[in-house]
């Protein structure tokens, strides 16, 4: 009897311990968001689609050389566009959502400077 008691004893010390392991860690950890680019932060706070895809998975599988056009001076508060050209072989496909190969996602983003 006391063998029993004392086996149910340490099996509830031992749930015990992992549940109580188990809500620091959840408390204590960084949010998941925290992984990913300042962009991705940003935009999202959970990277994740409803399918369990990464959002932004595309956006920084890789780094390309860049050709960016913009204005050398531009007044405050006016709009000014910013041309972006990325060299790739248009040749390289990729696996789509639905399995099939698809035109590769290429993006760029842009970060500017706050105002002072």
């Amino acid at each position: 009897m006391q063998t029993r008691n004392a086996i149910s004893w340490i099996k509830e010390e031992i749930t015990r311990s992992i549940s109580v392991s188990l809500i620091i860690y959840i408390l204590i950890r960084a949010p998941i968001s925290d992984a990913y680019p300042i962009f991705a932060q940003q935009g999202y706070e959970n990277p994740r689609e409803a399918t369990g895809r990464i959002v932004c998975a595309n956006c920084h599988l890789a780094n390309k050389p860049v050709d960016i056009e913009v204005p050398q001076t531009v007044l405050p508060d006016t709009v000014f566009e910013a041309v972006v050209r990325i060299p790739y072989d248009m040749q390289i496909k990729q696996v789509l959502a639905n399995g099939k190969k698809g035109a590769l996602n290429v993006g760029a983003v842009l970060i500017l400077p706050g105002r002072k």
